[in-house]
């Protein structure tokens, strides 16, 4: 007896509680406005470009924008895009705006299996902001790696710091501070239209709860950060100042072992007669020990003081 092989077309379809978009045109933001009733203040959002982070609610619609910070493969590279959430009891639209090569692959996060379902807009919400925030942390306990290796060269006189490095890290932490601090203050606004929306799913509430909170800590981790590399940024000005004066007092040693002979040359060099020991056979020799003893004791003096390499005291 043959046994009938089940196939997905023989299985119901499965309405997916999300919809992804992907640089809308205002065709499209205008028939999603029709369907859910958006106010047209969201429209004018979406289709101005990048907006800062924020959350606003209109009846029963709950419209978060953010910066999306995706670590792809965990690489180094770190991409920036535009993301809107518009959340209704019944469907939860995303809204992902930038380069399509940067675009975090949501349809395959909200696909992936996981204990907490997604079995409503809300939760598919959730998900996506728990991706967000996710990848905040990662970056961040990854800036907090990089600046002890930077602390470590910045504190070692045998390494010279890389100051596009620095600027480079600079840059990350600002970018990843702007977007959690951004992302906490717009949860923590919504949290009382949230709150209305798990009325009916209240096991939803400590994961968002737990979100807001994990947020806040990388807003209050990038902002220690970024006063560490402020701190970092001045040890690393003091060095560079203090190895360009180490630097002008080798150069100006040298000049003076140079103008050491060469005032003494200009002074024999002058016709007068009776210069010591100028009517002498040997006195050119004489003259040149002098310059030589003279010069080599300037030397031994600039050297002890660390003008020429490394002083006598240094190295103690």
């Amino acid at each position: 007896m043959a046994i009938p092989i089940s196939t997905n077309a023989d299985r119901p379809a499965v309405r997916r509680p999300w919809t992804r978009l992907t640089n809308p045109r205002r065709e499209e933001l205008d028939d999603v406005a029709k369907r859910l009733g958006l106010h047209p203040l969201v429209i004018d959002d979406l289709l101005a470009g990048r907006q800062q982070p924020k959350a606003e609610t209109f009846d029963r619609v709950l419209y978060l924008s953010i910066w999306d910070i995706d670590r792809s493969d965990r690489g180094a590279t770190m991409t920036d895009t535009d993301l809107a959430l518009i959340v209704t009891d019944e469907q939860l639209i995303l809204v992902q705006r930038g380069d399509t090569d940067e675009f975090r692959d949501l349809d395959a996060l909200l696909e992936e299996p996981r204990p907490l379902r997604i079995d409503s807009p809300l939760a598919a919400a959730h998900r996506v902001l728990d991706a967000v925030v996710g990848d905040f942390i990662e970056l961040g306990a990854a800036v907090e790696k990089d600046l002890e290796r930077l602390e470590a060269d910045v504190f070692d006189s045998r390494v010279r710091e890389d100051y596009r490095h620095i600027y480079r890290l600079r840059q990350r932490i600002g970018q990843i501070d702007r977007a959690s601090s951004g992302l906490a203050d717009a949860l923590s606004s919504a949290s009382d239209h949230i709150t209305r929306l798990t009325e009916r799913q209240s096991h939803l509430r400590p994961y968002f709860t737990h979100l807001l909170n994990d947020a806040r800590g990388v807003a209050q981790l990038t902002s220690t950060e970024h006063q560490s590399l402020n701190a970092l940024v001045s040890s690393h000005q003091s060095n560079v100042a203090t190895r360009q004066n180490k630097d002008m007092r080798t150069i100006s040693a040298f000049a003076a072992l140079l103008a050491i002979p060469t005032v003494i040359a200009g002074i024999y060099g002058m016709n007068f007669k009776n210069l010591p020991p100028f009517g002498w056979e040997y006195g050119w020799i004489a003259t040149s020990i002098a310059i030589v003893v003279i010069d080599v004791a300037a030397y031994a003096l600039f050297r002890r003081r660390g003008w020429l390499g490394t002083s006598a005291t240094d190295d103690e």
